[in-house]
């Protein structure tokens, strides 16, 4: 049985994925919700309470946690609704350390393995605000803007190696995160099952084809 980890595995798209794919692969969840992970551990997750805002030690934790695994898939991520005027350096680190820090040195700790065992895919979860900019979210845009260029050279760097790394870039979803953004219609976010239905159909494209960026946009915008 193959297996996957997925980080943000507490909330919205990361607890769908994890939901979805324990029918068909092991399931290992980093997350910072430790009811949520308990959650998780019943249905069949392997878990690990860790907070990319703490010192380095998680990164020995998750080596032997999951020392191994097929299919990455980075999700975790904050999503600070502020100006550039109003945000701090604290802000900023906060932000880059989560969406953009932490997939890079969990990239590192796995990329390599994969290569060595012929095989592995790598999905970085993304944003709309990778492709564009906002008066109000500028360190957030920043920082998937530095994740997609991150995934697109590990893309070109690993490719014909067995080993697949690609971006899904959704819009807004139907997430308590999502929900934390007043400024649009909630009504008319991704359904975030569409979202998941999507990603286990992509872990599936291994052989003829490869896919290095998606953009899912959503059907209406108000």
């Amino acid at each position: 049985m193959k297996s996957v980890l997925i980080t943000g595995a507490t909330s919205g798209l990361g607890e769908s994925l994890a939901k979805s794919f324990i029918s068909e692969y092991t399931v290992f969840c980093i997350g910072r919700n430790s009811k949520k992970l308990a959650n998780l551990r019943d249905l069949g997750c392997q878990t690990l309470e860790v907070d990319f805002l703490q010192d380095d030690s998680w990164v020995q934790n998750l080596s032997e946690f999951c020392p191994e695994v097929d299919i990455l898939i980075n999700n975790a991520g904050i999503f600070p609704i502020k100006s550039l005027k109003q945000s701090s350096i604290s802000d900023y680190d906060e932000c880059f350390k989560i969406n953009v820090r932490a997939p890079f040195v969990l990239m590192k700790n796995y990329l390599e393995k994969m290569r060595k065992n012929g095989y592995g895919y790598v999905i970085n979860i993304l944003s709309s605000s990778a492709y564009n900019g906002s008066s109000d979210t500028g360190i957030y845009c920043a920082s998937k803007h530095a994740l997609l260029g991150m995934t697109r050279s590990a893309f070109l760097e690993y490719r014909g190696t067995g080993v697949r790394v690609c971006s899904v870039s959704p819009g807004s979803m139907q997430t308590p995160m999502g929900a934390t953004d007043k400024r649009q219609d909630f009504s008319t976010f991704i359904d975030v099952q569409e979202v998941v239905d999507f990603i286990q159909n992509l872990v599936n494209l291994n052989s003829t084809m490869v896919i290095d960026e998606v953009r899912l946009n959503r059907a209406i915008i108000r």
